[in-house]
């Protein structure tokens, strides 16, 4: 019987199972929005990333468990973005809500199979959709506190409901990105932000208009 001591196989890549993740997640994402949750089989994701099916179902369990799973990435990036985006204590808070509309719009600018995977998710999947990032739910509500007392805290806005600010503010650009993918419509984001803080911080009625709301005589 020989002595000499087995050789040790290579070692395992410690960031191959995160790399091998994320691979399948970003083809995932590609391939529901491209062809649809119920047309898309694994198959297709596999074959994309360049390994077995077996190899999808090894990270996760189920389709389903894989498209859900691409949605929350997709949210999660959506949301760091923005909180490293709007992060600086010392920025002027109006100017923050700025950065964060257009920081929130050049993502799916950037990546539009997000919105698409956000509309099938609704359809699909009724009782798991997340708000996205404007609206509040309890992991954004201090931070949208903190925020929104420091626009009021200004003096530049006034003090309305917070949950109503950023539902209202939530609603038009979750409305303005699924109008841009449903629609085919070129999207600016630049353009979109400016045309979003036009009509929010400064509505449409000029002085003689505001007087007539309220019922008042120019």
């Amino acid at each position: 019987m020989s002595s000499t001591a087995r050789k040790p196989g290579r070692p395992k890549d410690p960031d191959l199972e995160a790399r091998r993740r994320t691979e399948i997640l970003d083809a995932a994402a590609l391939a529901f929005a491209d062809l649809g949750f119920a047309s898309t089989d694994v198959q297709v994701i596999a074959d994309r990333v360049g390994v077995g099916k077996g190899t999808v179902y090894r990270y996760f369990a189920t389709k389903e468990a894989l498209f859900l799973a691409a949605v929350e990435r997709g949210l999660q990036d959506l949301t760091e973005r923005v909180d490293s985006a709007i992060a600086d204590p010392n920025a002027d808070p109006l100017g923050l809500i700025e950065i964060a509309i257009r920081t929130y719009f050049r993502f799916f600018h950037e990546r539009p199979e997000m919105a698409e995977l956000f509309i099938q998710e609704r359809a699909a999947f009724p009782h798991h959709h997340r708000p996205l990032y404007f609206v509040d739910d309890e992991a954004c509500d201090a931070k949208h506190d903190a925020l929104f007392r420091r626009m009021v805290d200004s003096g530049q806005i006034r003090d309305i409901p917070r949950d109503r600010f950023f539902s209202v503010v939530g609603d038009l650009l979750y409305g303005t990105i699924l109008t841009n993918l449903l629609t085919g419509r070129p999207a600016d984001p630049d353009a979109q932000t400016r045309d979003v803080l036009d009509v929010v911080l400064f509505g449409i009625l000029n002085p003689a208009g505001r007087c007539r709301t309220n019922g008042e005589t120019s």
